[in-house]
């Protein structure tokens, strides 16, 4: 069947108001819960509720832009190699467990091995960590606590012309 040109506008428009009555039913009429505050946890020092069980990030520990002056105030106080280091070394003796990122399975030391000696991979290339932690808020005495639960190291990827395309996970060890 052939509508006109104005018929066929107003039979579009009914069905987009239509469309947008229902997504106002739909969520409209969803019950509204109570908000609920976290129950407390104790912590050795501290009494604090629960503010997320769970938050991941990324945080660039390596400047890639060496004219970006803010990221070079932001890290000027990180040791960056020396907690690869530490984590590597903890790896070696045996003291951490490296996971593989992707698939959460145990690596052995000749994992992480055979990873240092990929071309592509450099300890002086880790430019990313991604945290995992939880967070705590003290109400009392107005004081937040993280606790880093894991950490994933990530190197540089190179594009064919030396401009960093992006970030690999070499691996994520649990701290806790």
């Amino acid at each position: 069947m052939q509508y006109s040109s104005p018929v066929r506008h107003m039979i579009i428009l009914l069905a987009y108001v239509a469309a947008g009555m229902t997504f106002l039913v739909f969520t409209g009429c969803r019950e509204r819960v109570p908000e609920q505050r976290p129950p407390k946890v104790e912590r050795t020092d501290l009494n604090a509720a629960i503010i997320a069980d769970t938050v991941i990030y990324d945080v660039i520990v390596k400047n890639p832009d060496a004219d970006d002056l803010w990221a070079e105030q932001s890290l000027r106080n990180l040791n960056r190699r020396g907690l690869v280091d530490i984590v590597f070394n903890a790896i070696y003796s045996e003291d951490l467990v490296p996971y593989d990122y992707f698939t959460m399975e145990a690596m052995s030391v000749r994992d992480v091995m055979t990873l240092e000696n990929d071309p592509e991979f450099s300890r002086d290339n880790i430019g990313m960590i991604q945290f995992s932690e939880e967070w705590y808020f003290d109400e009392e005495n107005l004081r937040l606590e993280k606790r880093v639960n894991s950490i994933s190291l990530g190197y540089e990827v190179y594009a064919s012309d030396g401009s960093i395309r992006g970030y690999k996970p070499a691996f994520m060890v649990n701290l806790n």
